[in-house]
């Protein structure tokens, strides 16, 4: 399975540092990688910055070593053990505060299948043909409420607390559980999307869904329809890695870095088209030993790059919901209520504010 189309977000939003990472870094991802990594760091300053991008270097370094058949959540936290002791060991050696952390979500794709991990609320979807089939579970204290029937997700959105999380990876050798999930059947076109929670600050599931049917695929019209709901929207920082997925040997350019060649090649041609013009006009008519008589007009940029209609979406399909693989750790329970959760987690709790 390769990808005809990557999509990549990593924006300093309302904030004033930039404490999200994704891997591979902003612009370097290509069809042929497997392993894609969304980090939101906690901690202020350069502190989540900091453990955003040690441990999604980490484990992105950690993983390419590693079989994709062989993961599951134990392996997967066995790993971020070993990258949370280098950011304890690095925050320590320089003198860094240890209230530093960083949530975590990531995809590994397998040929026809998917290692999906998470750790706090940064959030893995999985969609085909523009429904959501999969998204994963926030570890944070209204997605509790939430499932413990207490608040409605509506409240949720609103809720003056909806920033606390009750998991990430720490400067400070504490328990790490990530979950895990396999997605045993990939289909043509399916999409992947790796994200912060900024991305969503103001944007729905079926915002998402609306979004992804009504937009063309092959155009960085893409990228476009996502800043519509965040930039200068949005409080947080926002990233994310949006990835179509296709049979064969197609390759991908990310769509911002397609944006920046396309650009480019408009600008080469039009000064091209102009200094054409230029010669064959000004030039020709004030030496008389060129005669011409040709008069070409201006290029037109619509000329050069035609626009293209979206596609109108298809609303007769309906996929099947695919099959998924819940990988369990061993001796795991979930609380029975969120007192107990409150209890169980109120040392961990971290307000990402």
């Amino acid at each position: 399975m390769k990808l005809s189309n990557i999509y990549y977000l990593h924006e300093i939003g309302g904030k004033k540092n930039q404490e999200d990472y994704i891997w591979p870094p902003a612009g370097a991802a290509t069809g042929s990688d497997k392993i894609f990594i969304v980090s939101d760091g906690v901690g202020g300053a350069e502190n989540g910055e900091l453990a955003s991008r040690l441990i999604s270097e980490c484990m992105g370094v950690a993983l390419q070593q590693i079989p994709a058949a062989h993961l599951n959540s134990e392996v997967i936290n066995n790993l971020l053990k070993t990258a949370q002791h280098k950011l304890v060991d690095y925050a320590r050696e320089r003198s860094l505060n240890e209230d530093m952390a960083t949530t975590f979500s990531l995809l590994v794709l397998n040929g026809s299948r998917a290692f999906i991990s998470w750790c706090g609320d940064s959030r893995v979807y999985h969609i085909r043909n523009g429904k959501i089939q999969y998204k994963t579970s926030d570890h944070s204290l209204v997605n509790t409420l939430v499932k413990n029937g207490e608040i409605t997700e509506a409240e949720a959105a609103a809720h003056p607390q909806k920033n606390i999380i009750l998991k990430a990876i720490r400067a400070d050798y504490s328990p790490i559980e990530a979950e895990a999930i396999w997605v045993n059947n990939i289909e043509d076109g399916d999409y992947f999307m790796l994200c912060t929670d900024g991305l969503l600050e103001n944007m729905s599931d079926s915002d998402l869904e609306s979004l992804i049917q009504k937009t063309n695929p092959e155009e960085e019209a893409m990228i476009y329809a996502f800043q519509q709901y965040c930039f200068n929207k949005t409080r947080d920082n926002y990233s994310m890695y949006l990835l179509q997925t296709a049979q064969g040997n197609s390759e991908s350019v990310p769509a911002k870095r397609k944006l920046i060649i396309g650009s480019l090649l408009v600008l080469f041609v039009m000064l091209a088209a102009g200094g054409y013009y230029y010669y064959h006009n000004y030039h020709n008519y004030h030496n008389p030993s060129l005669k011409t008589g040709k008069n070409f007009p201006p290029v037109l940029e619509e000329a050069i790059v035609p626009p293209v209609a979206p596609p109108a979406a298809d609303t007769e399909s309906k996929a099947a919901l695919p099959d998924y693989e819940i990988i369990e750790e061993p001796g795991k329970k979930q609380a029975d209520s969120v007192e107990n959760s409150k209890r169980k987690n109120e040392k961990d709790t971290i307000n990402s504010e």
